[in-house]
């Protein structure tokens, strides 16, 4: 249901320093294919990637809340924020091991299809309110992941439902984390969110090496890795992972809820062009149309 908020007039030195930050934030989350790339090539597998990245999030965070003597959120608050990371981290799962099977712009692409999921809830669970307008947003998403799919739909789907799985585990975290956790703390919250994903994969390399006990070295590192690998996976950790986090929570407060949503779809943007230029992946016309319609969508979603 909506509700009305009084109307706070943000300073417009204090916008555009929010603007800034979410951009940093957009772009910080967009390099993640190109030190997963370097992580990957070195030997590191999804779920070794993963499980260090989370890992690593977590300490570092907890290490400057000890320092700073901010405790982590208990009862409630912590189970909250636990559920949302363990639906953070299945997203993740579900898009890196897209990336494997398909290419990192069709994984990115169908990853942002999410505002339109979303808003298939809100209108046939929450009862919101049926408009022309979302409605033919959310098809024109729908529509777009079709496209980007591409001739994908012929081949493995695999990479397909991997990827889509990771839009329905990020939307319904958004979801459960708009109706449910209000944040206090939030780097303590984000430090919880980090304990949830780390948890996640490592109950998904437990299962693998239970149900293959042979091959349970090659889960985590598929070769014996580098000093270069694991800066990659500490850059993946710091840079694309915990920098975003502080900026995009210090600065959209300061922008407003929908502003900062839109600035966020700069992230597959930065995503795809580190994929297309530096990777060295082609983009398919009917990708590079299908990724415009997602991005359309998602900007007029956020900002209804």
């Amino acid at each position: 249901m909506y509700r009305s908020f009084p109307v706070t007039l943000i300073p417009s030195g204090e916008y555009l320093r929010g603007y800034l930050l979410v951009i940093l934030a957009a772009i910080s989350y967009g390099l993640q294919p190109l030190f997963a790339f370097q992580a990957y090539a070195d030997g590191f597998t999804p779920f070794g990637l993963l499980l260090s990245r989370y890992s690593i999030a977590f300490l570092l965070l907890l290490s400057w809340l000890i320092w700073r003597k901010t405790p982590l959120p208990a009862g409630k608050n912590l189970r909250q924020y636990l559920t949302i990371g363990i639906g953070y981290g299945c997203a993740a799962m579900g898009y890196y091991t897209a990336s494997q099977s398909t290419s990192v712009s069709t994984a990115v692409i169908l990853l942002f299809s999410f505002p339109a999921f979303v808003t298939l809830y809100s209108m046939l669970v929450l009862k919101n309110p049926l408009r022309k307008s979302r409605l033919l947003s959310m098809l024109m998403g729908l529509g777009g992941v079709v496209l980007a799919a591409g001739s994908d739909f012929q081949g493995d789907l695999s990479g397909i439902g991997w990827a889509l799985f990771a839009a329905l585990s990020y939307g319904a975290s958004i979801i459960y984390g708009s109706h449910n956790a209000v944040s206090r703390q939030p780097l303590a919250d984000s430090c919880v969110v980090m304990l949830g994903g780390a948890i996640v994969f490592s109950l998904a390399v437990v299962i693998e090496i239970l149900s293959n006990p042979a091959g349970s070295g090659s889960i985590v590192l598929s070769q014996t890795v580098s000093a270069s690998s694991w800066l990659a996976i500490f850059g993946l950790a710091a840079f694309a992972t915990i920098l975003p986090a502080i900026c995009f929570i210090s600065g959209s407060p300061k922008t407003g809820a929908a502003n900062a949503a839109t600035i966020s779809t700069l992230e597959p943007i930065v995503a795809i062009s580190i994929a297309v230029l530096m990777i060295g992946e082609p983009l398919h016309p009917s990708t590079l149309l299908g990724g415009v319609l997602v991005l359309a969508a998602a900007i007029t979603l956020a900002r209804k």
